[in-house]
């Protein structure tokens, strides 16, 4: 009874592990990824935000599988996790949105089935959805015309397959749009939310999109009713058509209406450290030691 009570104890703390800052890093198939694949300390992270490009062809992607692997092994052996979402492109680092439906959910199959057979070698916290639309981001391709109740009853039942497919790997999945996540998993925190346009406008912005301006609070109520502290995250930007948060003002990141209140506002777990250029500058920035100390134990209150 003791060891079952120790094993669960154990189990939990891995679940609800902090994550913190993530560090950007891409397998491109068909490209030469040995340096993405070698083992390299991330700067203050333990977790990749890996993208992995495969091209729209109906590739059996079968080398950038056996690299995805062996990245794996090398940063998991070393306790550093990954959150990978997987995109279409071509070896030259251009990228692409997805093909036809049945290649498009045979490569959704596929990849489901990698991240289920890496469980044990590299600890996934979530998958993003990703495939659909220009860089995975579920926006301006085929099928992703539009988000939630607005995009057609087809596409979305193409986008339910895509998300279920990936459940199937026994790892957490987020989407990028509540309200996508309304149409299809309406309140529940099964499937999670990732933002990739965070404080675009400020603490009052739409996050690039993420909440139509006609409506935001409505969905900002949504997005905290179904990700807060359940694995979100996501990266700033700031070239968004909203967008007017200036980055490069420090006191403005760091102040009392900065990053760090609105992640512990949205319990965000996790921080693309490198996305914008303005703020990939204040993290590596020696004199701003501070500020990034609080921006990241506001991250890693929550999971």
């Amino acid at each position: 009874m003791k060891l079952l009570e120790c094993f669960a104890v154990g189990l939990a703390i891995k679940q609800t592990a902090a994550i913190g800052f993530s560090t950007y890093a891409q397998l491109v198939e068909g490209a030469d990824n040995s340096g993405q694949i070698a083992y390299s300390k991330p700067d203050r992270s333990t977790t990749l935000f890996l993208y992995i490009q495969i091209t729209p062809d109906g590739a059996d992607h079968s080398n950038i599988i056996s690299q995805f692997n062996t990245l794996a092994e090398n940063y998991g052996s070393q306790g550093i996790s990954v959150i990978p979402r997987v995109r279409y492109g071509y070896s030259d680092g251009s990228i692409a949105t997805e093909p036809d439906e049945s290649i498009l959910m045979n490569d959704v199959s596929t990849w489901a089935g990698v991240f289920s057979n890496i469980t044990g070698t590299i600890d996934i916290p979530v998958i993003q959805a990703g495939f659909l639309g220009q860089w995975g981001e579920w926006h301006d391709g085929q099928y992703c015309q539009a988000h939630g109740t607005a995009d057609t009853a087809a596409d979305l039942k193409i986008k339910k397959s895509i998300v279920d497919t990936l459940l199937g790997s026994g790892h957490k999945v987020a989407l990028r749009y509540p309200q996508d996540h309304q149409a299809m998993y309406n309140g529940s925190r099964t499937v999670t939310l990732h933002d990739d346009c965070i404080f675009d406008g400020g603490p009052n912005g739409t996050d690039g999109g993420t909440w139509p301006s006609d409506d935001r609070q409505t969905w900002i109520d949504y997005t905290k009713k179904v990700s807060s502290n359940n694995t979100f995250g996501g990266e700033g930007c700031d070239d968004a058509g909203d967008a007017t948060f200036d980055w490069s003002d420090y006191g403005a990141v760091c102040g009392s209406d900065g990053i760090a209140a609105y992640i512990n506002a949205f319990q965000i777990a996790y921080l693309n450290a490198y996305n914008p250029k303005k703020f990939q500058a204040l993290f590596e920035d020696s004199s701003e030691t501070d500020c990034v100390n609080a921006i990241q134990a506001a991250l890693e209150q929550w999971s």
